[in-house]
C-alpha cells in the first residue's frame, strides 16, 4: 500500500501509473463524475457476472441521460444481450463459432501479403492506415458476407472516415445533411442486406435476416446492428495491432518468433491484450445495493469496470508490467461471463496472423520521433496513427 503518495498524472499514452495508483490507494474509487472505479481483479470478475448488474446498454433508465449516439448504441447493444428477443446474441455466437472453424487462415494471409506487397517499395508507412486498417477492415467485411468485389471501396470509403462512422448507429443521422459519404456507406449496407436476402450465406449478415421478419420496417434496427457489429470487428481489431506494434518495439526475441511461428502468434494475443487492451472499460449499472471493500454502492449507481487496471492487477499476475508472450492469461480484455466478445476466438486467430504477416514482411522498425498519435475515447485505447521507418525482410 502506498501511504501519502502523490497522484500521478494520468496520460492517453500510458495510463497504466495512475491505475496503478488508484488500485493501490483505494479499490473502489469515487471518479469526478460521480462513477464508482472497479480496478482490482477479482472484483472486476466478479462484477461483470453479478445478476445485481446489468450493462449499461440493458438499462433503459439510463437512456434519458444519453446523447443521440449513445442511446442507439446502448439500445442496438440491448439487442445482443443474453436471452433477449430476437436471439441475436445466439444467433450471432453460433455463425461466429462456424466462421471461426471455417476460417480460411491462407486467405487471411494473402490479404496481409497483398497489402504489403503494394507497400514495399517505401522505406516509410503509416501502420495504422496503411495495414491496421486494410487488413482488420477486410477481414469483418469477409465475416458479414460483403461481396469481395465491393470490399477494396468500401474500405476506402471508412477509412476516409476515421472510424467515425459509429455515429451512423443513430437512424436519424442517415437523413441529416448532404454528407455523400455517410449516403454512400448505408446504401452499401442497404444493398447488402438486400443481396443477403436472395442469396443467404454463412455470414452474420444472414445470420442477423434469419432471425429478424423481412419488413421493411426491420431494416433500420438491421443496419444499426451491423454498423455496431462492424465496428466492433473492426476499431477494436485496429487498436489491438496498433497497442501490439508499440508494445512489441525493440523487442527483437518476441519479434522473432511471432515471425517464425503462426501458431506462436495466435497464442500470444490473449498476453498482448492482457498487457494492453483495446477495450479499457465497461459500465455496468447496479440494480441493487453493492457492499464492496467497506464501501456501499447504491442501487441505480453507475459501475465503471477498469479493464486496463484489472489486467495490471499484482494479485492476479506475476509482474504484471512486463509483456511475456509465453504467458497465457485470463484476461478480461474479452469481457467475461454473459458479456464476453462474441467473437474472441475470430479476434485471437485474426491478430495472430495480422502480426505474423507484418514481422514475415518487416525485419525491423521505428516509430519516427513524436508522430504516435493517441485516441481519446475512454472505452478503448488505440493509437489513432503511427507513422514507422521500415526495413523490409525481401526473404519473406
Amino acid at each position: 500500500m502506498i501511504i501519502n503518495a502523490d497522484e500521478p498524472r494520468y496520460s492517453i499514452a500510458d495510463p497504466y501509473p495512475w491505475y496503478k495508483w488508484v488500485q493501490q490507494e483505494k479499490p473502489v474509487f469515487r471518479t469526478s463524475e460521480g462513477m464508482w472505479m472497479i480496478t482490482g481483479y477479482e472484483d472486476a470478475l466478479m462484477l461483470l457476472s453479478d445478476p445485481r448488474c446489468s450493462h449499461w446498454g440493458q438499462d433503459s433508465r439510463t437512456f434519458q441521460y444519453l446523447s443521440p449516439v449513445e442511446k442507439a448504441i446502448a439500445q442496438t447493444l440491448h439487442a445482443l444481450a443474453p436471452g433477449n428477443t430476437p436471439a441475436f446474441r445466439k444467433q450471432i455466437m453460433h455463425q461466429l463459432a462456424a466462421r471461426t472453424l471455417q476460417v480460411d487462415e491462407d486467405d487471411m494471409k494473402r490479404q496481409a501479403d497483398k497489402i504489403f506487397d503494394a507497400l514495399r517499395f517505401s522505406s516509410r508507412m503509416e501502420f495504422m492506415s496503411d495495414y491496421a486498417h486494410p487488413f482488420t477492415f477486410g477481414t469483418i467485411c469477409r465475416v458479414m458476407g460483403m461481396p469481395q468485389e465491393e470490399v477494396d471501396a468500401f474500405s476506402k470509403i471508412v477509412s476516409r472516415l476515421q472510424g467515425g462512422y459509429l455515429s451512423f448507429i443513430d437512424e436519424k443521422s442517415w437523413t441529416n445533411g448532404g454528407d455523400e459519404q455517410k449516403k454512400t456507406f448505408i446504401d452499401t449496407l442497404r444493398r447488402l442486406i438486400g443481396l443477403k436476402r436472395q442469396t443467404p450465406g454463412k455470414d452474420l449478415c444472414s445470420a442477423i435476416l434469419a432471425v429478424v421478419p423481412a419488413d421493411d420496417r426491420n431494416d433500420s434496427y438491421i443496419i444499426s446492428l451491423m454498423v455496431l457489429l462492424f465496428y466492433a470487428g473492426h476499431q477494436n481489431m485496429m487498436n489491438f495491432m496498433g497497442n501490439a506494434l508499440v508494445a512489441l518495439q525493440g523487442r527483437t526475441e518476441d519479434q522473432s518468433m511471432l515471425r517464425e511461428s503462426l501458431p506462436f502468434a495466435i497464442s500470444s494475443v490473449d498476453e498482448l491484450i492482457r498487457y494492453d487492451s483495446p477495450l479499457q472499460s465497461v459500465l455496468l449499472i447496479t440494480q441493487e445495493p453493492i457492499h464492496l471493500h467497506g464501501t456501499t454502492i447504491p442501487a441505480g449507481s453507475q459501475l465503471l469496470i477498469s479493464i486496463g487496471a484489472a489486467n495490471r492487477d499484482p494479485a492476479k499476475f506475476d509482474n504484471p508490467d512486463q509483456l511475456i508472450l509465453t504467458r497465457r492469461p485470463n484476461h478480461l480484455g474479452f469481457g467475461a461471463g454473459a458479456f464476453r466478445c462474441i467473437g474472441a476466438r475470430l479476434a485471437q486467430i485474426q491478430g495472430g496472423i495480422g502480426l505474423h504477416r507484418f514481422f514475415a514482411h518487416v525485419s525491423t522498425y521505428a516509430p519516427v520521433a513524436d508522430h504516435i498519435s493517441w485516441s481519446h475515447f475512454s472505452v478503448q485505447r488505440g493509437p489513432s496513427s503511427i507513422l514507422l521507418d521500415i526495413n523490409w525482410n525481401h526473404e519473406k
